[in-house]
């Protein structure tokens, strides 16, 4: 069981991190190169050796097992949680509905939650939390770009599944299943913690340079935004733990999935949401602000999420 004051103090410690990022775009010391750059260096490298370090371990039937489980729950949830977004927001232009869709379904658990995860439990959860980050891309990238184009030739499986993600896993897999962890060099082995442990702070140093340009006026008389907060950072994460918690009493019962999905489920609204409204032409200036929002409010929203581990 995850202590809540250690999840509380890794979430500020990682919306600290925030702050270099804000201030380097205020004074200049950065553009949209410098942006675009750190995100890729996250994408390729830092997140990729983050979950490939993961797997470098014994081989364990538990560790498998569990990883498929993870894996059966994830799908499910990114179900429900895309059949909870085409039936709401109906009654909003369709610029803005598009992005409240998207954000419904699409959480920040590769930049903010693989990192988080990792401090509060152990390396060997990141193996599960990769699991809903390749979960996320083959939904993304059929789902979401779908919901921001209303087009089903936009959608793309290549991108769904040869993605730094998939394919970081995969390796990991290999390495985990066969015998050859312990013929891993030790210095390979360094060069990837040393990577690892930049996921956080470029992570949100690149959420700190997309803040930093953001208009919040108006945002507090945004009745969609309200909306959206409550339901994205509370009311789903709370029906995932429900849904859970149900399988518990039908006799599934793993505190370890059941944490990295909870906190995976309540991180903020995915960067991918202004990214792919960009891409697609949708209402990236509002997509932004979603993004930039929900990741100030994930501070007070994923304890109180959290304490449902608790029940």
């Amino acid at each position: 069981m995850i202590d809540i004051v250690t999840l509380f103090s890794s979430v500020l410690l990682l919306l600290l991190m925030v702050i270099p990022g804000i201030l380097m775009s205020k004074f200049g010391l950065s553009n949209k190169l410098f942006g675009k750059g750190l995100s890729n260096l996250t994408l390729y490298v830092t997140q990729s050796a983050l979950i490939i370090h993961a797997y470098i371990r014994d081989f364990d039937k538990e560790v498998f097992a569990r990883a498929g489980i993870m894996l059966a729950f994830v799908v499910a949830f990114h179900v429900i949680f895309t059949l909870i977004s085409f039936s709401l927001y109906k009654k909003y232009p369709d610029d803005i509905k598009r992005v409240l869709r998207y954000a419904t379904i699409f959480t920040n658990a590769g930049y903010m939650g693989i990192p988080l995860i990792t401090s509060i439990l152990n390396d060997e959860a990141a193996i599960y939390a990769s699991i809903y980050v390749i979960v996320f891309n083959v939904f993304s990238w059929t789902v979401g770009c779908y919901i921001y184009t209303g087009n089903g030739k936009y959608i793309s499986l290549k991108k769904a599944f040869l993605n730094p993600a998939t394919i970081s896993t995969l390796i990991g897999l290999t390495i985990f299943i066969l015998p050859i962890n312990g013929y891993i060099p030790p210095i390979i082995i360094n060069f990837l913690i040393s990577m690892k442990n930049m996921v956080a702070p470029i992570s949100m140093l690149i959420i700190g340079l997309q803040l930093a340009n953001i208009d919040l006026k108006g945002i507090f008389k945004d009745a969609a935004m309200y909306k959206y907060l409550v339901l994205r950072m509370l009311l789903i994460p709370a029906m995932a733990w429900g849904v859970l918690k149900c399988a518990s009493l039908l006799g599934y019962s793993d505190p370890t999935v059941m944490t990295v999905i909870l906190i995976c489920s309540a991180t903020p609204a995915a960067a991918a949401t202004s990214m792919f409204a960009e891409i697609f032409d949708g209402n990236s200036t509002y997509a932004s602000k979603i993004v930039s929002v929900s990741t100030i409010i994930s501070l007070i929203t994923m304890p109180i999420v959290a304490l449902l581990l608790y029940i």
